[in-house]
């Protein structure tokens, strides 16, 4: 019996080394299908330079561009580049080659895409041998470019650029590189990742630890590195429970609901416990070793972030976990998901079928494009370098970039970014003027650097209800904090001089 199960053991372990073992070399066609296929990506997913985190990056990126701008509010604007060499080597770049940002920006999303379709189609071709099934895998992965990873604020890749545009699909050289066993080749791929995203490499070096354990078939240790995991936060909650906070965290953490499981609505936790279901099905039905193993992973990291999340990330304590975001390692199981599903139905829908499969393709894509329209309404599907752009409320911030003083201070209401026709367009990155802080990205930062809280909640209480208080009470709140200018709601009541206004926005100075 023993015999037995050595000789299987042994066959598949052979079985795997040849499968890693496959040459990995791309064809001029490979590089030619990639390379077209990045503007349809563009087109189906959109642009969005400015918006959501890029609005953060991007306003880092200006300041060392210009360290001149955001005097009052480089703390906000700087607190990221502390951490990653992205903005210091964007910046860099621009500086370098004498570009545009607009442009920089654009190519370097161009090149996000086809870094993370190349990324997909060498992890395909490390999983799988049938051409057609690597294909079928990084077709849907164009395909799902954009698709929400549950509630956790992350997308599979962002529409616009940031330091995870180049640390997700880096994540996924660094795995190719892991199913090979090449492990100088992977602590590189790893040590860029880490420069680039530190938070997401870690995310990362749980996953590797996971898959070079499974691999060399050691149950065991995997078994106590996710209990090890497990114990790690809970000796950590406890003994950072009753720390104290600085004051104004609790309610810059709570800006993030997404950091919290009580939270999440039963359809968004389904996000997390259907995809390892399907992989654990997976992972027991097919006779591919490299698949079987990387859902074995992904079970691993899901089941023991999702218990760390819900046992030890709640709205008491000291937050140190929720910093941490550790349900934000469902993004690589959700990418690898997707390859895993696009091979399956690749594999299906072959011949006879194959004119379904393209028709499911541009359903997906279809699907995808639309959705993204509706998370950007009131702005062009693909905001073009140096195109006028359709949001009022950029219309505005581009008014005032040309228009008011560079040292320019403004105020809006902390809650600009939830009307819906601002599309959290950022305002410092557009107008490059200094601004006090608002409740969805300010707030982000300081629930990441507590150090930050209490000056957010200053500045956050001065600007709350901006546009529904009166020109007295406004100049009253802003003229000590060294506010000059304000940008109103256009139905707000005012008598200050606005010397510009549209359907959304007033630009207005203070006497």
């Amino acid at each position: 019996m023993s015999s037995t199960v050595l000789e299987v053991n042994s066959s598949t372990l052979v079985l795997e080394e040849r499968i890693s073992c496959r040459p990995l070399t791309l064809a001029i066609i490979d590089v030619v299908a990639l390379t077209l296929l990045t503007p349809s990506v563009l087109l189906i997913h959109g642009y969005h330079p400015f918006a959501d985190d890029a609005g953060i990056y991007v306003a880092g990126i200006r300041k060392m561009l210009d360290p001149s701008v955001f005097s009052i509010d480089a703390s906000f604007v700087t607190a990221h580049t502390r951490l990653s060499i992205f903005s210091h080597l964007f910046a860099e770049t621009i500086r370098l080659f004498h570009i545009p940002l607009e442009i920089g920006l654009f190519g370097a999303y161009l090149l996000s895409i086809f870094v993370f379709l190349l990324g997909c189609l060498k992890l395909s071709r490390r999983i799988f041998r049938d051409t057609h099934l690597q294909w079928g895998a990084t077709l849907l992965a164009s395909t799902l470019f954009t698709l929400p990873v549950a509630a956790t604020a992350l997308w599979v890749m962002d529409p616009y650029v940031t330091a995870r545009s180049f640390s997700t699909p880096l994540s996924l050289f660094a795995i190719t590189a892991c199913i090979d066993r090449d492990w100088k080749r992977t602590a590189l791929w790893f040590a860029i990742v880490a420069a680039l995203h530190p938070l997401m490499a870690a995310y990362l070096a749980g996953f590797l630890a996971a898959y070079a354990l499974i691999s060399g078939r050691h149950w065991r240790w995997l078994a106590a590195a996710c209990l090890a995991a497990f114990s790690c936060s809970a000796v950590i909650y406890f003994a950072t429970r009753h720390a104290t906070l600085p004051d104004g965290y609790r309610e810059a953490a709570l800006t993030r609901t997404y950091f919290f499981l009580s939270f999440w609505h039963w359809y968004e936790v389904l996000g997390l416990v259907l995809p390892l279901l399907l992989m654990l099905v997976a992972a027991f039905r097919t006779h591919n070793i490299v698949a079987r193993n990387l859902c074995f992973s992904c079970i691993a990291i899901g089941a023991t972030a999702s218990a760390a999340a819900a046992c030890f990330v709640h709205t008491s304590g000291s937050f140190f976990l929720a910093r941490i975001q550790p349900l934000r390692a469902f993004q690589l199981i959700y990418i690898v998901g997707i390859l895993l599903l696009g091979a399956f139905l690749a594999e299906y829908l072959r011949g006879r079928r194959s004119p379904f499969g393209m028709a499911l393709l541009l359903f997906i894509a279809g699907l995808m494009a639309v959705a993204q329209k509706q998370v950007y309404t009131a702005s062009a599907h693909v905001e073009w370098p140096f195109a006028a752009p359709r949001n009022p409320w950029q219309q505005a911030f581009l008014w005032i970039r040309e228009n008011t003083p560079k040292d320019a201070v403004f105020a809006l209401d902390s809650n600009y970014t939830k009307v819906a026709s601002e599309d959290t367009q950022g305002f410092r990155a557009t107008a490059v003027r200094s601004a006090l802080v608002d409740d969805l990205k300010d707030g982000g930062v300081a629930a990441i650097f507590p150090e930050l809280a209490q000056r957010w909640k200053i500045q956050r209480d001065l600007e709350t209800g901006l546009d529904q208080i009166g020109d007295q009470a406004r100049i009253a709140r802003l003229k000590p904090a060294g506010v000059t200018w304000l940008l109103l709601n256009s139905r707000a009541s005012t008598q200050l001089a606005c010397p510009y206004h549209n359907a959304a926005v007033m630009v207005c100075k203070l006497p």
